[in-house]
């Protein structure tokens, strides 16, 4: 036997010099009980394995139309979606780690594709439970992005990093489904990426959509590979296979719908068909981004000369401002000295109020509340009271003081221009042509022709949505939920109906939390579904500990 030692280590190297393959071997983790581990099935069983196919850079809108047949005749064995979302930051780096740790980045703590800041000692990829849990099962993964290997994956039995050789990782991984014994393989592929950043994402770039196609042949000769296995009888396959992120122009790493759109497939022969789209009900906001989105109103009632007193309340989120055209307001903001008041950006993570009244008078007040681009949602307010004196503004910040002023006696509220209320640009709407965009999403948008008072602020504003029965509810004048798509206008649900015009094509957004920033249930598959679908698939119980953020789409 002692003979034979060294003849079997040379026959290793030289077997991983004539595949030119990155190879580690590692043993199973030791930081779980070992008293729950599983032993290795009987070999009369049937064994369930799984194949995850990662495939960088693919958007859900372009996949469901690009020429795929392997893909594509999956579908009616699957739970699939071309609406499932990543979170951001919706780099590789990130999109990798979240979708083979099963946990956002705020807790894995990848942003980019550097991997700095990792919290993987913590949530580590899946195959650390998979190795622990049932040490009997033997892992693979073949990758064309070394850092997928080198960063990412620490427990596999098998690495093999070919960097940027698509068709290499696909002749690796078909050689290793034909003939090892692995019980999940994980398999990367890059090529699409590339395409996106040479020549653009989306549909409508053939170069994107060639190169989906070219991967999706790779993807038929994966599928191929398990029907050729000797011991396929004896084996039951769940198939994966998922993008990390989509992107837009030639990039990606953002917050845009474009970035977070994926595609999922959850493939077993035994499955019935199903694809899962987003339901009509599920919370959205409205998404002024770009030149040429605003609403607006041209209704004679928004006179804020003849209106002495009002509050106006909006929820908005932000992940940060580039420029300063206003959320809300009834001026021509190309000067501050223009009659008119308005809420909008302060630098890039804060906000203001700004009002003047055509004469030399203007009032400019800061809120002092916190950075309000951390992309959750916040409440903004004021409070207007010109009814005596020099006049009174007060704000506030998710229910509480912000920050108030005099109005130094500005003596006119209105432009007397023929819109009358706008958001998300001036009443020009020519605003975000002319000093730059800022990218940010309302709802729950509302005007009261009377002035709350601070306790009620803090009690009835924090992040509720109004009610029938809240004591103002009889005052408002303007209630524009704008949570739902309703054409081209933004439908005022209050009493005097006066509905907001749409001008441009803001984009609707979905939203994975509410407005008091609680999480929603997923209404598509994420990218951290796929290890608690492959956890229930080979029956590992995940710990609680854990702190998976996904859930099974097995049905």
């Amino acid at each position: 036997m002692k003979r034979l030692l060294p003849a079997l280590i040379g026959l290793l190297f030289l077997l991983a010099a004539c595949f030119k393959e990155k190879m580690l071997v590692v043993g199973p983790p030791t930081d779980i009980d070992p008293n729950d581990t599983t032993s290795a099935p009987d070999v009369n069983n049937i064994r369930r394995k799984v194949l995850y196919i990662g495939i960088s850079g693919v958007r859900g809108d372009a996949m469901k139309v690009a020429q795929t047949p392997n893909m594509t005749g999956m579908l009616p064995h699957a739970v699939y979606s071309f609406d499932a979302l990543t979170q951001p930051p919706t780099t590789t780096g990130a999109g990798w780690t979240s979708t083979l740790t099963g946990v956002w980045s705020e807790k894995h703590g990848v942003t980019d594709d550097s991997f700095s800041g990792s919290n993987l000692s913590r949530f580590p990829m899946a195959f650390k439970y998979v190795k622990a849990l049932a040490p009997h099962l033997r892992t693979v993964s073949v990758q064309s992005w070394p850092a997928v290997n080198d960063q990412l994956i620490a427990s596999a039995d098998v690495k093999v990093s070919l960097a940027g050789q698509d068709a290499a990782v696909r002749d690796s991984a078909v050689g290793r489904l034909k003939t090892d014994n692995a019980d999940m393989v994980v398999v990367g592929f890059s090529g699409v990426l590339s395409a996106a950043h040479d020549a653009g994402y989306g549909p409508d770039v053939p170069e994107y959509m060639s190169a989906i196609s070219t991967v999706d042949a790779y993807v038929g000769d994966l599928l191929a590979a398990i029907e050729s296995r000797a011991t396929k009888d004896k084996e039951d396959w769940l198939v994966i296979i998922s993008s990390d992120h989509g992107g837009i122009d030639n990039a990606e790493g953002s917050n845009t719908h474009e970035e977070r759109n994926i595609f999922t497939i959850f493939f077993n022969k035994k499955f019935g068909g199903k694809e899962v789209v987003p339901p009509l009900a599920s919370l959205k906001a409205v998404r002024f981004a770009s030149t040429g989105e605003y609403a607006y109103s041209n209704d004679p009632l928004y006179n804020f000369d003849s209106i002495k007193k009002f509050t106006v309340q909006l929820s908005i989120r932000s992940r940060g401002f580039d420029s300063d055209p206003p959320f809300i307001g009834n001026k021509d903001w190309n000067s501050g000295g223009n009659k008119g008041w308005l809420l909008c950006p302060k630098g890039s993570a804060g906000w203001k109020f700004q009002a003047g009244d055509g004469s030399g008078g203007r009032v400019d007040v800061n809120s002092t509340g916190a950075a309000i681009t951390d992309n959750k949602w916040h409440t903004l307010a004021f409070t207007v009271d010109r009814s005596s004196g020099a006049g009174e503004l007060a704000l506030y910040q998710d229910g509480l003081p912000a920050g108030g002023s005099s109005l130094n006696n500005l003596s006119s509220f209105a432009p007397q221009d023929a819109v009358t209320l706008a958001v998300g640009d001036d009443i020009t709407g020519n605003y975000r042509g002319s000093w730059g965009n800022a990218d940010f999403q309302l709802a729950n948008i509302r005007i009261w022709d009377t002035v709350w008072t601070k306790e009620d602020m803090q009690k009835y504003s924090h992040c509720d949505t109004i009610q029938t029965n809240n004591p103002y509810y009889s005052r408002i004048i303007g209630w524009w939920k704008a949570t739902s798509p309703t054409g081209s206008v933004l439908t005022d649900v209050g009493p005097l109906k006066k509905d907001l015009l749409l001008h441009g094509s803001p984009q609707w957004v979905n939203q994975e939390i509410d407005f008091c920033n609680t999480q929603l249930p997923a209404p598509v598959p994420q990218s951290v579904d796929v290890v608690p679908t492959v956890f229930a698939w080979l029956h590992i119980t995940a710990d609680p500990s854990w702190g998976l953020d996904g859930i099974s789409w097995l049905p």
